[in-house]
């Protein structure tokens, strides 16, 4: 094999420390050997590599360069990407392969990644199925109770022990709403047994009504009545045998225009439905039997 020296080359100016020596053998006419720069030789022509390569300093692929791999690739150091990753269809990456991830070896389905800041890693976790899980849940639109109840639970926990506390906030107020088919916002007030209730209704739409009604500061004492003030205040109050004899004066006087047994507009006599049907007194007028008033019904 025939070899030559480098130093017996024509001398070449201007050499740089890029600048490696290629032997031309493709050339059918001569072969020749030539100092070029290796970045510049390479460019817009593609770079077969079939052995390993190894880059002992950076390597820069321009804005417009598109690096294809078609085998894996490991690296074997950190990796920094400065801008976005985008994943092709087939792409995959396994969580087990991440080193912020714990993961057991079999994982149930629907189970979900949590993030634990104590760690400092995600961590498999079953989700919640109840709002227990959430201490600070938040609607993000209505709450349908779907028929159910909401009730407190067979343990004491929590600040309100197991009652059920309503807390606005700010200028907030608890509002009972009202519907056509129920009329107006209705509280009911259950049995122990939950068979039958009082309710407390607020007036009809047609009232127009819009009133503040504030209770007493006190149970007040036996005997006492509740009045209001006309505004929006209601306090006890002891009625006086004037207020009794105002009301009873009031009282006497309608009482005196009435309908009375033994009286000027006084009720005939009848001795039963028939007799004072004979007398003139419609279906559903009054008569009496002796002084006992009685409602004909027939």
């Amino acid at each position: 094999m025939a070899s030559i020296k480098v130093s017996e080359l024509p001398a070449v100016t201007a050499i740089t420390a890029n600048d490696v020596l290629i032997i031309n053998d493709e050339n059918l006419t001569t072969s020749n050997i030539t100092i070029t720069n290796f970045t510049s030789s390479f460019i817009a022509q593609d770079l077969a590599i079939t052995g390993n390569v190894s880059f002992a300093s950076p390597v820069t692929f321009l804005t417009a360069s598109v690096p294809n791999f078609q085998t894996s690739v490991t690296f074997g150091s950190t990796a920094t990407f400065n801008g976005p990753i985008v994943l092709g269809a087939l792409a995959e990456i396994p969580l087990g392969s991440l080193s912020n991830v714990t993961l057991p070896a079999t994982i149930p389905t629907g189970n979900v990644l949590t993030w634990n800041q104590t760690a400092g890693y995600w961590e498999n976790a079953t989700p919640f199925s109840n709002v227990l899980g959430d201490t600070t849940p938040t609607l993000g639109g209505n709450l349908n109770v779907n028929g159910y109840q909401i009730t407190t639970g067979g343990t004491v926990a929590g600040p309100g022990s197991q009652d059920i506390d309503l807390v606005p906030v700010g200028t907030g107020r608890v509002t009972v709403f009202g519907n056509a088919t129920t009329g107006s916002g209705t509280i009911v007030l259950n049995c122990e047994a939950n068979s039958h209730g009082i309710k407390f209704q607020g007036p009809p739409h047609s009232a127009a009504a819009s009133y503040t009604f504030i209770l007493p500061n006190t149970m007040g004492t036996s005997g006492q009545v509740l009045k209001t003030d006309g505004t929006s205040q209601t306090s006890w109050t002891t009625l006086t045998a004037t207020d009794v004899g105002a009301a009873t004066a009031a009282q006497g006087t309608l009482a005196d225009s009435a309908v009375q047994v033994n009286g000027t507009n006084s009720i005939s006599a009848y001795a039963d439905d028939t007799a004072a049907a004979a007398g003139g007194v419609p279906v559903g007028g009054l008569y009496r039997i002796g002084n006992a008033v009685q409602i004909r019904l027939a």
